[in-house]
């Protein structure tokens, strides 16, 4: 529904990579066997399920107009491997509190992190230096990181830094530890956690995910000339963000509904 006119050969509605965002493994197939099969429109919902607060999720309309004829550009100039996102799984990842790749949450296992975590994320939310009112991200020009085609976001005003600042100390009060990019040497689970669990993540980018691979493409330095000349396309543009929300991935990369079975805590609401 969202190709607007677009031809691909994957289905309109899937994507992320493997390599990118946790550690250069540049040999590595950038073929990812979860976009593979969501693109082939065979993942089953609560296969997985990650944990994950987010913003600029969903997009504002002026910028998935401008997104979608972006898409359909690099889609036509791809190689069918290529998996480029629809416009509703566009988001900027603030902290990760459970990968989607530890595994699936039963309804049990979900109750249980989400009650450790709401008071974590309301002290956060209550911190002085945690941002108020509407922000700006300014959403610049594509590049194609290894097996992930990503943009970068400027974070105008900070915002982003000061809610990870605020969610890092929340956390440390809480008895956890967040690993900082890909380094885990430090990081430990909150207190309470049930076993098994693993820490939360606080990216050290931000940005948004646009592009991922089905499939090893024939050939890699073409793939990525293609993709460079439609990225020049692009033109940075900014968008106001108002809040950060903490959501159930209970299909990978955020191909999920923006509504109240996904998302359990909004930050606009968890302060007085």
């Amino acid at each position: 529904p969202i190709l607007s006119g677009c031809h691909t050969s994957v289905a309109p509605f899937f994507s992320r990579s493997v390599c990118f965002g946790r550690g250069a493994c540049p040999m590595a197939s950038w073929g990812d066997p979860l976009v593979a099969k969501l693109a082939a429109g065979e993942a089953s919902q609560d296969d997985l399920c990650g944990f994950v607060v987010v913003c600029s999720w969903p997009m504002p309309e002026d910028f998935l107009a401008a997104y979608e004829r972006f898409r359909c550009e690099l889609i036509a100039a791809l190689p069918d491997e290529a998996y480029v996102y629809p416009g509703t799984a566009l988001h900027c990842t603030v902290m990760t509190l459970r990968a989607f790749t530890a595994g699936p949450m039963d309804s049990e296992l979900r109750e249980s992190l989400r009650s450790l975590w709401e008071p974590v994320l309301a002290s956060a939310r209550a911190m002085e230096a945690w941002p108020a009112g509407t922000f700006t991200l300014r959403i610049a020009r594509p590049t194609l990181e290894g097996s992930a085609g990503i943009f970068r976001y400027e974070d105008m005003d900070g915002a982003i830094a000061q809610m990870r600042d605020c969610l890092r100390s929340a956390i440390d009060v809480a008895g956890g530890r967040a690993a900082e990019g890909m380094n885990w040497s430090q990081a430990m689970p909150l207190s309470g956690t049930p076993e098994g669990q693993p820490a939360p993540q606080i990216p050290n980018i931000v940005h948004s995910t646009t592009l991922r691979w089905c499939g090893e493409p024939a050939d890699r330095d073409t793939a990525k000339e293609a993709f460079d000349r439609v990225a020049e396309t692009w033109v940075p543009m900014e968008i106001q963000v108002s809040r950060a929300t903490a959501v159930f991935e209970d299909t990978p990369y955020m191909h999920i509904s923006a509504d109240d079975s996904h998302i359990w805590w909004e930050s606009e609401k968890s302060k007085s």
